[in-house]
């Protein structure tokens, strides 16, 4: 998968703090996904509605037909979430599932157990029935899963991708991440709205 996040596992979570840019981070993953494998199906999931497209670090072509592929779905509960992930999932068969906010659908680690293991069961029935080859990202803050026994969690999901407070010096305004070698600059735009800037490889 050639795409803006380098994935090793099947199962990846996504962690930083509160308004590190993580939602942006999956979207760009999926605009890339989509950009590079015309073909691919991304599906992104989120408790509601996103208020905004996220920005992009990269420009976006003219004509948005790459993003037909791209479907949203807006799963309130760890319920629909669950009945998402058993019945719609498999139609859909999707090459690439993204899951924001993931903290919204768990209170301990045997929900959030179970929730993956559901995950996992689709996965494999799309492996043995279509074939397909999905990954799977899932978000959520550090401080929810920081409570939670790690090694288990690791055992659990096993890649890991961590969003820090980046000790590049950038000029720029705003509070500057990285993740995977990948710096940007996230800070507030007269409108209030969050924005990131691409700084550095």
């Amino acid at each position: 998968m050639s795409s803006f996040l380098q994935l090793d596992e099947t199962l990846t979570i996504l962690v930083g703090p509160k308004s590190c840019g993580k939602t942006s981070i999956l979207f760009n993953h999926a605009v890339q996904e989509l950009l590079s494998n015309p073909s691919s199906k991304v599906c992104f999931i989120c408790p509601k509605r996103l208020e905004s497209v996220p920005p992009t670090f990269t420009t976006l072509p003219d004509d948005s037909a790459f993003l037909k592929n791209l479907s949203f779905h807006y799963l309130s509960t760890r319920i629909e979430l669950r009945q998402f992930l058993v019945e719609q999932l498999p139609k859909e068969q999707p090459n690439l599932v993204l899951i924001d906010n993931l903290q919204h659908y768990f209170t301990d680690l045997p929900d959030l157990y179970q929730t993956v293991k559901i995950l996992e069961h689709s996965l494999s029935y799309m492996r043995q029935k279509h074939g397909s080859n999905c990954h799977v990202i899932l978000a959520s803050l550090g401080s929810s899963l920081a409570p939670f026994n790690q090694n288990t969690l690791s055992r659990l999901i096993p890649g890991r991708i961590v969003i820090s407070p980046s000790k590049v010096s950038t000029g720029m305004p705003g509070r500057c991440f990285s993740v995977q070698g990948f710096h940007f600059n996230l800070f507030e735009d007269p409108q209030g709205e969050q924005m990131i800037r691409e700084l550095a490889h």
